[in-house]
């Protein structure tokens, strides 16, 4: 029985073992952070639509800020470049995130250099992202 009881112990204890070096290792390879909080890769308003569905952070001018309350949602626009309609690049802010910002981000980024983080998708022929937390906008 005492036996057994060891085998069992020692299993355990490597098994233990492995796990650990296994954590070490995927921070090590990988990196802390890197579970979607970075940006894989920094690129211009003009370079977005080459990486949709990339994780990024996209920088450049605000040329107009809108909060569409008419339209379903309540977006709120942070085109980058040039204004709608001839945008190279939109972050869109739902309404029911605004909240989250303490000023109307029309109010905080407007002629702003800014730098937007998250995945790019497509809507409309224009590359975007949609922003949730403040912390995913810096300005620069």
């Amino acid at each position: 029985m005492l036996r057994k009881l060891n085998e069992w112990k020692s299993a355990f204890l490597i098994l233990a073992a492995i796990l650990v070096v296994g954590l070490v290792l995927s921070r090590v390879v990988v990196g802390p952070g890197s579970h979607g909080n970075g940006p894989a890769v920094i690129i211009s308003p003009q370079e977005a639509a080459e990486h949709v569905g990339d994780r990024a952070e996209v920088c450049g001018q605000v040329a107009g800020v809108s909060h569409q309350t008419r339209l379903g949602g309540e977006p709120t626009f942070i085109n980058l470049e040039r204004d709608h309609p001839n945008q190279p690049f939109t972050a869109v802010i739902w309404g029911e995130d605004r909240p989250a910002w303490d000023e109307p981000p029309e109010r905080l980024y407007a002629n702003q250099e800014i730098c937007v983080t998250g995945t790019i998708d497509m809507h409309e022929g224009t590359p975007q992202i949609t922003v949730s937390s403040p912390r995913q906008i810096e300005v620069r």
